[in-house]
């Protein structure tokens, strides 16, 4: 790859075209085999669950009281970042494989291939979850729009879908090359009616199930019986 570190700590490569860095990782493309390597530096992470600011970030959903939630970004492990790369790939998003480390072991290396620009981010963004089976639920209350997708019995959040994580694929088809993941607590779900039924919807797309009809509120009152 020729990426190596020079006298400034900086990054460069004298084989890939160095990329615009986003919040966790230096990307640089192979314009001919084209695909981009994404490199997530790992200097000064004493083990898989220390949180790392140059790893980015993951979602938690705290719960303020009884009737308040609210969606926080802290700071990514490397087990959280690489929990992401593998869920949001295996979930439908822009494939996405991890390489392994770089030579000094200071940098773990993903890949994806080449994506291409969006045409109409509001549509392009709309199929691009539904791609991973995801919903996004209404009404939340929340402090940030989240989707939930359903993926290996387990509900999750998906958020940050801004017009740098959308584009499209060489196929021409719109997916999600990176955003911000999170689980969606169990406590959560069981209790609060828009998480469940994001739950539940999100689960019969991923298996296939029948869609959910639910009954409007008043749809079964009987106005004679009032």
């Amino acid at each position: 790859m020729g990426v190596h570190l020079d006298a400034d700590q900086m990054l460069s490569s004298s084989e890939l075209r160095q990329l615009k860095s986003g919040a966790e990782a230096y990307p640089f493309a192979d314009d001919e085999a084209k695909v981009v390597y994404k490199l997530f530096n790992l200097r000064g992470t004493e083990n898989l669950e220390t949180p790392q600011g140059w790893l980015g970030k993951r979602v938690i959903m705290v719960e303020r009281g009884d009737d308040e939630l609210e969606v926080v970004l802290s700071e990514a492990t490397l087990t959280d970042t690489l929990e992401k790369l593998i869920i949001l790939n295996d979930a439908g998003g822009h494939p996405t494989e991890i390489v392994g480390l770089s030579d000094d072991g200071n940098f773990m290396i993903a890949k994806q291939p080449f994506a291409l620009p969006y045409v109409d981010f509001k549509n392009d963004r709309r199929i691009a979850v539904e791609a991973i089976k995801a919903v996004i639920p209404s009404f939340t209350r929340l402090n940030r729009e989240i989707g939930v997708f359903w993926l290996r019995d387990q509900a999750w959040m998906i958020c940050d879908l801004h017009n740098g994580n959308i584009m499209r694929s060489r196929e021409n088809k719109p997916t999600i090359i990176d955003a911000l993941i999170g689980r969606l607590p169990a406590s959560v779900s069981g209790k609060v009616p828009w998480a469940r039924d994001a739950l539940e919807d999100s689960r019969a797309l991923r298996l296939n199930l029948p869609k959910i009809v639910r009954k409007s509120f008043g749809e079964d009152v009987d106005d004679d019986e009032l």
